[in-house]
């Protein structure tokens, strides 16, 4: 059975050991199990584990005792284990660090509503490997399982971390693993009970924090579906691939409005492992949607004699010394999806025009512009414009742009930005 750290199963806690590896980071602290772990008894993120002890005391006993043995240590130990596979966090050799720009973005963000979905999403990417290599995505299994088996025990969601991988195969094993007694799984899988007392101990939690299950009694069962959006889809490209200039292909490359946002080839869903078959079909419409607009946008941008060029952004415009970076969301009407998307792409426009727009294709003059499938809703043109992004979308096939002077909509025209 895999494992995954287990020092914590409450979110906010997670937050609060997030803030303090930032204090660390930013003093130039490095991130040491005795530095961190000091830190987090500081913080109140950990405690000292009895009653009337200061922490002055509880430092004092704990070195008596070999440092793999402190619970301090320990603690850090999980959290930075815990981190670092969840995608949040970069250690280097010299125990410097780097929080990752969906770290950056959780602990940016002051609504829990929205910052519950940023944990949501992080969960669901999160890929735990097995002693054999192969990769599976606990977070989701478990969803599927408790959608599958609605009611199942609680104990037996340790089979999530039971898979060795994301097959339909696999998961049917855990299927038939979960008809059986608490105790013939235990002995079926080979795993201890205290093995599977830590299996439970975070992620039935955390999908209950996050509202994506309820549990009653011993028992749980799913809470709505999870939508998944053509945000978690990434290309995958060698990494040692270059462009012409020998820049990683993966960053930037030219394009032509021909050969822009090439559709992905999609297989027929017939069964599913792991993910909703009708959540699938929404991701394979909206992607479809998603290629079309930029596609459009590359052309309509082409045939104003504008330099194109996609990579982890969806398309950059560029002519004489100024880019137009564009990210493209499809919305649906509802307010939380255009809300999640208009929170994601702002990220993303802020990141790829610090890191790759400017810093490596070496332009100053940078126009942001976020691209919606249709209008959004004007607190989120509001919250873009506060924020220097111009909001586009389209309209009956024509790019619209609130112009934040007359306060109308009024056709897009990116040479008006050069």
């Amino acid at each position: 059975m895999k494992n995954i750290p287990h020092q914590f199963n409450n979110l906010d806690k997670y937050f609060e050991a997030l803030q303090t590896v930032l204090q660390l980071i930013e003093e130039e602290t490095p991130l040491r199990d005795e530095n961190l772990g000091e830190q987090l008894l500081r913080n109140g993120v950990i405690n000292p584990g009895r009653e009337g002890l200061t922490i002055e005391e509880y430092l004092l006993e704990q070195s008596a005792k070999t440092p793999s043995n402190r619970g301090y240590h320990t603690a850090a130990r999980e959290t930075i284990k815990f981190f670092k596979l969840i995608g949040f966090l970069i250690v280097y050799d010299n125990k410097s660090g780097e929080l990752t720009p969906s770290a950056i973005q959780i602990l940016s963000i002051p609504d829990e509503n929205i910052r519950k979905e940023l944990w949501r999403n992080a969960f669901i990417q999160l890929g735990v490997e097995g002693t054999d290599g192969e990769i599976s995505h606990p977070y989701r299994i478990l969803l599927k399982l408790v959608q599958d088996k609605s009611g199942i025990e609680t104990k037996k969601l340790m089979l999530a971390l039971e898979a060795e991988n994301d097959s339909i195969e696999e998961y049917e094993r855990i299927i038939e693993l979960s008809e059986l007694s608490l105790e013939e799984i235990l002995e079926s899988t080979g795993t201890s009970v205290s093995m599977a007392r830590n299996a439970v101990k975070i992620l039935p939690g955390i999908a209950e924090q996050l509202g994506d299950i309820v549990r009653r009694g011993n028992n749980a069962f799913p809470i709505g579906r999870i939508v998944i959006t053509e945000d978690e889809i990434s290309t995958e490209i060698p990494p040692d691939a270059t462009n012409a200039e020998g820049v990683l292909y993966s960053q930037f490359r030219p394009v032509t409005s021909g050969t822009i946002a090439v559709d992905p080839i999609f297989n027929t869903i017939s069964t599913v492992s792991i993910d909703y078959t009708e959540s699938i079909r929404i991701r394979q419409q909206r992607l479809a949607e998603h290629q079309e607009i930029v596609r459009q946008l590359g052309l309509f941008c082409e045939e104003r004699a504008f330099e194109l060029y996609e990579g982890k952004f969806d398309c950059l415009s560029t002519m004489e010394e100024t880019a137009l970076v564009f990210e493209i969301k499809t919305i649906l009407s509802s307010m939380s999806d255009q809300e999640k998307q208009t929170i994601k792409g702002v990220g993303q426009l802020k990141y790829y025009k610090f890191s790759i727009v400017n810093r490596q294709m070496e332009y100053e003059d940078i126009k942001e512009f976020l691209v919606y499938s249709q209008k959004p809703q004007v607190s989120l043109i509001e919250f873009c414009t506060s924020e220097n992004i111009k909001v586009v979308w389209l309209e009956e096939g024509t790019f619209k742009i609130y112009d934040s002077v007359s306060n109308q909509d009024i056709d897009f025209e990116p040479l008006d930005f050069v």
